[in-house]
């Protein structure tokens, strides 16, 4: 399963580069071994459960904020603002069958007008109520675009945030279990398996399966 590359890049952070502890913990006349432990984060990632359910969830929100903004790009006031209170019923669960009906008509007002207007540039000659259809179609598309962009700004900001929130509370659920295991395993140090920090590892040393164990045996949300 694919992964959103920005959550999935986000949640990698969870352990800072350790080239100079590992160069403290080694260098001198006297040497200390460490117990050291490693993770699969390609691999922790797309078996952690709750993880990939966010990370759906995640990427079917940016799919339907992207259909949301294609389908305001030809509406006229009225409509997006019933359009507007519609999703936010939907988004709280509230919509009756009724409404919901109506709020599918609306999704599509927005496609039949662009068809409307492609058949229109494309007859030969118009006649003068086809000339003033086409007129007040591209001036509400021309109207309607400083709002577009407002709406999209919006929306980014609110993706963002969800994005920050969930990096955060995976990273922290990563970081304690990681923590468990080093408890459970006496170990020092956990780390994740990368051709930027590690040179080489022996395959005991990869804790893997331990932190995915912990992290699946939460209940789900």
């Amino acid at each position: 399963m694919r992964l959103s590359p920005r959550l999935l890049c986000l949640v990698t952070l969870v352990v800072l580069p350790t080239a100079s502890f590992i160069a403290r913990s080694f260098s001198g006349p006297a040497v200390q071994p460490v117990a050291v432990g490693l993770v699969n984060i390609e691999n922790l990632l797309k078996n952690y459960k709750a993880f990939v359910l966010d990370d759906e969830r995640f990427r079917a929100r940016v799919a339907q904020t992207k259909l949301s903004l294609a389908a305001r790009r030809l509406l006229e006031k009225s409509e997006w603002d019933e359009l507007d209170a519609l999703e936010k019923k939907e988004g709280e669960g509230k919509l009756t069958p009724e409404e919901n009906g109506r709020l599918e008509k609306l999704r599509k007002v927005t496609d039949e007008r662009q068809a409307e207007m492609d058949r229109l540039r494309l007859k030969p000659s118009l006649s003068e109520e086809d000339k003033k259809r086409l007129a007040y179609l591209q001036n509400l598309q021309k109207e309607n675009e400083p709002r577009l962009m407002e709406f999209q700004q919006q929306k980014e900001l609110e993706l963002a945030q969800i994005r920050e929130s969930l990096t955060n509370f995976h990273r922290g659920k990563i970081r304690e279990a990681a923590g468990q295991v080093a408890a459970q395993l006496g170990l020092k140090l956990i780390l994740y398996d990368q051709e930027e920090v590690v040179l080489y590892s022996d395959s005991s040393l990869n804790v893997t399966d331990h932190v995915l164990a912990i992290l699946n045996s939460e209940p789900k949300k």
